[in-house]
């Protein structure tokens, strides 16, 4: 099963969009929608802390994301669940976090799949 969404992004001077996990994924699949014009994309990953930004011109998208390790999910959705112990919560992973190359925001089509 797929799931697809369009996630509105900010241009390069506003904040970057947390684009987080709403199923259990192993690829995820990350690119701008036709609907606006190309514009190009600034994306940080977790696994430097978000620290360095990545220029993804239009064009040479998508961005591609996969899963890791040996149960090959690339994140989670969130997780609620009440405990004997009250109750605990887990956020959604955050697969990366965009903003558009350009002052012109953007909107990204991001398609989250289950099986490889």
């Amino acid at each position: 099963m797929a799931v697809t969404r369009l996630i509105a992004v900010n241009g390069n001077s506003g904040a970057y969009t947390a684009v987080s996990a709403t199923i259990p994924a192993r690829t995820v699949e990350i690119v701008e929608d036709g609907s606006v014009a190309a514009q190009g994309l600034e994306v940080r990953y977790p696994a430097d802390g978000f620290a360095t930004t990545n220029t993804v011109p239009y064009g040479q998208e998508p961005i591609n994301i996969t899963g890791a390790g040996k149960d090959g999910l690339a994140g989670l959705p969130a997780q609620n669940s009440t405990e004997p112990d009250g109750f605990n919560y887990r956020p959604a992973d955050v697969y990366c976090q965009v903003r558009s190359a350009t002052a012109t925001a953007t909107t990204v089509r991001v398609v989250e799949t289950e099986t490889t």
